[in-house]
């Protein structure tokens, strides 16, 4: 599997990881964020409104009955800011959930990242020594090669040099000496073509070098935009799940506010019904 496939595979694992935990959070502090209907202020209105609708038959001045509905204002007051404290507390929840499963979301593929390009430098130096160690073995049979043909043409010439001190008349003289130059002229051309040959060599092992490094670029290249782009994934994926929850907690607290408004029309209307006193 090649790495970027990999990175894929690991990312959508991921992903799916982060949205489990941002699921899962609001359920795990539902014990930091209680319900109203728990609560003291919400406990306290209730009561109220009990006692009222317990004296709706009790005659009561306008001061008395003016007395309760500023309690009952009160306590509904303190209900309702208590309504929206745990709405706001529960905002900052999720948020905090969002956060910290977006950090675990990231720091898995940063590490991961990390092991991936290891393994890309670890795969590609190798390319690089096997790339060295072809390009020296080359040099080595070229260089084999020629220093062989050297060799023999060294010999040729001590023997052609020697026939020339022992040749007697100046043809046969002149004909080794001859024989001498063609074998020199040919030895300069056999450099002259090693040369060459090991130029071509050298030229093709810096392609080979370069193509092995823009390669190397690229996958590293791959590895980092592919966990660039997962990262604002899973932060687009945390965003609208924390939006998510916060419609479900302002649906709730729109919930709270109707039925504490209920509560307050049933406590003035308990108020209401008192028959006047004197």
């Amino acid at each position: 599997m090649n790495p970027s496939r990999k990175l894929r595979s690991l990312v959508l694992a991921t992903a799916t990881a982060l949205l489990a935990v941002a699921l899962v959070a609001p359920a795990a502090n539902a014990a930091n964020v209680p319900p109203l209907a728990t609560t003291a202020q919400y406990g306290a209105l209730v009561s109220f409104i009990d006692k009222l609708n317990k004296l709706s038959s009790t005659p009561a001045t306008a001061a008395q009955k003016a007395a309760y509905d500023g309690q009952l204002a009160n306590k509904h007051g303190a209900a309702v800011n208590k309504s929206t404290a745990l709405f706001n507390r529960g905002k900052k929840a999720a948020q905090g959930e969002s956060q910290r499963a977006f950090k675990t979301g990231v720091s898995t593929i940063r590490r991961t990242e990390a092991g991936e390009l290891a393994a890309l430098r670890s795969d590609y130096d190798a390319r690089m020594n096997r790339a060295a160690t072809n390009y020296e073995r080359a040099v080595g049979r070229i260089e084999d090669v020629y220093d062989r043909r050297a060799a023999s043409q060294r010999k040729q010439l001590r023997r052609l040099r020697e026939q020339k001190a022992n040749a007697a008349g100046i043809v046969r003289k002149a004909e080794i000496q001859e024989a001498i130059e063609r074998q020199v002229k040919l030895g300069a051309e056999d450099r002259k073509v090693q040369q060459e040959e090991l130029a071509d060599l050298k030229a093709g092992y810096r392609r080979e070098k370069d193509a092995i490094r823009s390669a190397k670029a690229s996958a590293t290249q791959v590895v980092q935009q592919n966990d660039d782009e997962a990262i604002e994934t899973l932060r687009n994926r945390g965003n609208q799940i924390y939006n998510t929850r916060v419609r479900t907690l302002q649906s709730r607290r729109a919930n709270q506010l109707r039925d504490l408004e209920t509560k307050l029309n049933n406590g003035r209307a308990a108020i209401t019904r008192m028959p006047a006193g004197s």
